[in-house]
């Protein structure tokens, strides 16, 4: 993204900057300081590419794809913030994460100085000055699965194998003509439904085609009106598309799509009935002769992956597309990224570079391209995928070049692809780098992957090659199996494994309150759906349950919360001034009375002090403490509440593995015991840790893990420590009881 830099002369200040406190609910304050001027605090606003932030004085723009900071000083401010998607996508709200303003709302984010009531923006409690809170819209693809139907079913017999076919058609898109966008899905050989199996989504070929403003439709090659704006049935995807392909003389031909077959994916094949490169987002087709008709590939396409990952056990997502599929299957990738899902990998069967426009200029109308054919107008039926004033935020280039890298993606071509036109003269551009045409265009995208560090990106331009080469008998075939390879190798995490969030209540100290406020964080980042939270700090002993529950202002704070009746999960700590169940039966009554399915945690933390001690005697202190009394405590609650969900989680002990780590001189991302942020693993005598450091983080996994289940080694979490940290977490819940984990 690019980066602007704003400097407003206001301050921010937050509600509860000190001691304890709720933070639920709590909102943005920001209030005038008659000093000499100095900056408090940043908002950075994270404007996606598929969208902007605007204010609505006017004040503050922050265009798509930019990162914009504005420094707050010492005038009274009072903003509203709102976002606004591109055509074809719809604002799905703030992003929720840490020190995020408006997160998990999706009105207008107001941030006002003197008067609190009205404010909607929310940044965590801190004594911090010069901090920076996070401002970022999330703008999604709109799109329905409710009205997919399925409309046929086949068994198909083949080479030893029986596969299963179900074929479905999604009443909520037409076509550009006639009927409804459809597909296919292809369940493993001699597997079923029911059968777990990574997913192969595959995207056909056939360019792009528009009316043009005299009613005549412009395609490629003999292509009409009919070739992609109409329905393909079951039989154009299986016969035409499927094993037209795959099959030769009535065997297995040797290309990608067949391979994974044979390894035991499950495939979906998408139809393209728009003729728009599977890319349209709803907007209208121009000049179509239908009234009212839109382009809807992206929508339908993106719906036919979540039915079926919805609807079939899947594992990783692939995604694999063939000339036109190609455009396809990167904004595909590139959509739901938006939203923070991310497949495991997109193989593009061509090489997509914005320097092919440069070649449309130079041979407008040239086959295998009718004469009437223009890129304007194609981008003018897709919209935004394809507009060229986006170009230096929508590419690939422009996406590697910004560091986008959540996605591998592999780029397939050949430099005899008459599509770029290597039979023609090469334009000067390339005649001056001594290419042809199809190797001009693909070294723009070579050189900016090789440009970005550790890059997973991979372009393959094979000397000689035509048109699509994996599908043909080739050794593009092989690139793609060692690129499938190399991701599976990594162990990447599952891309819709989605987990339903809980609406917690989490209430205790300073050895909890860092691991809770962290929550959301991870929650969003793992692929947890609909968490929500609400958490009440109190320092020390007074963040024992029976403190705050003794406490009139707590008490009040944590029971309007649990009079909603909403809390699914409540979660405590220990203190040592409350070492009876005493105080936790109280809270369980009274959250049971509003809910009688709640869930109960209790957290426990690590030892204070922990210079007092070597490594052994701190971890002879914790451990028998947790694997003893700490568990008959837990058993005590069960017994008092038969029937109710209560468990524990051990953050504790990273504390203890992190000090022998140290002491045994393996934790290299500390250099003291106790010290400064950036130095020490814990920062005073009391045993606190740092905020954003490698204790906490650590103790936010084992949370994670905990609340979750989240699989931590397939986390896509890279927090920058020398230390594994997700390793560690992962060890520490591995070797928790699972008769006190969270059943």
């Amino acid at each position: 993204m690019k980066r602007t830099h704003t400097l407003l002369m206001y301050t921010l200040t937050a509600l509860s900057a000190c001691g304890g406190g709720s933070s639920a609910g709590s909102d943005t304050a920001l209030e005038p300081t008659p000093d000499e001027p100095s900056i408090f605090a940043t908002v950075e606003i994270e404007s996606p590419v598929e969208g902007r932030v605007t204010t609505l004085s006017g004040a503050i723009e922050c265009s798509a794809g930019q990162i914009c900071s504005v420094d707050i000083s010492d005038v009274a401010f009072d903003e509203t913030f709102v976002a606004e998607p591109a055509a074809g996508f719809v604002f799905n709200g703030w992003m929720q994460k840490d020190r995020a303003l408006c997160g998990d709302t999706s009105e207008p984010c107001r941030l006002e100085s003197a008067d609190f009531e009205g404010s909607t923006g929310s940044p965590p409690p801190s004594q911090d000055a010069g901090e920076t809170f996070y401002l970022t819209p999330l703008f999604v693809v709109d799109r329905r699965t409710d009205a997919i139907t399925l409309a046929g079913e086949k068994i198909l017999y083949n080479v030893g194998y029986t596969f299963d076919l179900d074929f479905y058609r999604n009443n909520a898109y037409s076509c550009g003509l006639s009927g409804n966008h459809t597909f296919m899905v292809m369940n493993p050989a001699s597997g079923g439904e029911t059968d777990e199996a990574p997913l192969w989504v595959y995207l056909h070929g056939g360019g792009a085609g528009f009316y043009d403003e005299n009613g005549d439709y412009q395609a490629v090659g003999n292509q009409t009106e009919d070739t992609w704006n109409r329905e393909e049935t079951f039989d154009d995807l299986l016969v035409n598309q499927l094993q037209r392909r795959t099959l030769e003389n009535g065997q297995p031909k040797d290309i990608t799509l067949t391979r994974r077959i044979q390894e035991g994916y499950r495939v979906v094949l998408v139809s393209m009935c728009d003729h728009d490169q599977y890319s349209g987002l709803g907007t209208p087709y121009p000049n179509n002769p239908n009234p009212g008709a839109e382009v809807n590939g992206m929508q339908a396409t993106m719906s036919a992956v979540e039915y079926t990952v919805a609807n079939y056990p899947t594992t990783e997502v692939f995604a694999h597309g063939t000339s036109a599929g190609s455009v396809g299957v990167y904004n595909l990738a590139m959509s739901f990224a938006a939203q923070g899902i991310h497949l495991t990998g997109v193989v593009g069967d061509s090489v997509l570079s914005p320097r092919v426009l440069d070649l449309f200029d130079a041979y407008p109308g040239q086959p295998p391209r009718q004469p009437g054919w223009t890129y304007e107008g194609v981008a003018e039926k897709q919209g935004f995928y394809s507009d060229s004033n986006n170009r230096n935020l929508i590419t690939p280039e422009a996406r590697i070049d910004a560091g986008f890298d959540e996605v591998p993606l592999l780029f397939v071509g050949g430099t005899n692809d008459p599509f770029c036109f290597w039979n023609l003269p090469p334009i000067p551009e390339a005649a001056t780098a001594g290419q042809n045409n199809c190797e001009w265009a693909a070294q723009g995208l070579i050189d900016t992957i090789a440009a970005q560090p550790a890059s997973p990106h991979e372009v393959a331009n094979m000397a000689g090659e035509g048109h699509i080469p994996t599908n043909t008998v080739s050794t593009a075939n092989d690139i793609v199996d060692t690129f499938i390879g190399d991701i599976l190798a990594g162990n990447p995490g599952l891309p819709f494994r989605n987990i339903l969030g809980y609406n917690l209540m989490m209430m205790g100290h300073s050895f909890f309150r860092p691991m809770a406020e962290q929550l959301p964080y991870h929650a969003v980042r793992s692929g947890v759906a609909g968490h929500t939270q609400a958490v009440e700090f109190s320092g020390d002993d007074t963040g024992a349950p029976l403190s705050l529950w003794n406490d009139a202002g707590h008490r009040a704070n944590i029971q309007a919360v649990l009079d909603t009746g909403t809390v699914e999960m409540f979660g405590m700590t220990y203190a040592s001034s409350g070492p009876t169940t005493a105080g936790y039966e109280l809270w369980l009554d009274y959250a049971l009375s509003k809910n009688l399915d709640t869930k109960f945690f209790i957290a426990l933390p690590w030892s204070d002090f922990p210079s007092d001690y070597t490594a052994a005697a701190y971890a002879d202190v914790w451990q028998p403490q947790h694997d003893g009394p700490w568990h008959d405590f837990i058993d005590e609650l069960r017994a008092l509440y038969p029937g109710v969900e209560i468990f524990c989680i051990p953050h504790g002990q990273v504390a203890v593995e992190m000090f022998s780590l140290f002491e045994a001189g393996n934790l290299t991302d500390v250099s003291v015991l106790t010290g400064g942020a950036g130095e020490g693993l814990f920062r005073d005598y009391k045993g606190h840790s740092h905020v954003g450091e490698i204790l906490h983080d650590t103790m936010e996994l084992v949370w994670l893990n905990a609340i979750y289940g989240v699989e931590l080694d397939k986390y896509a979490y890279a927090p920058g420590y020398i230390t594994d940290i997700k390793a560690i977490a992962k060890s520490i819940m591995d070797g928790h009881d699972p008769a006190y984990d969270k059943q």
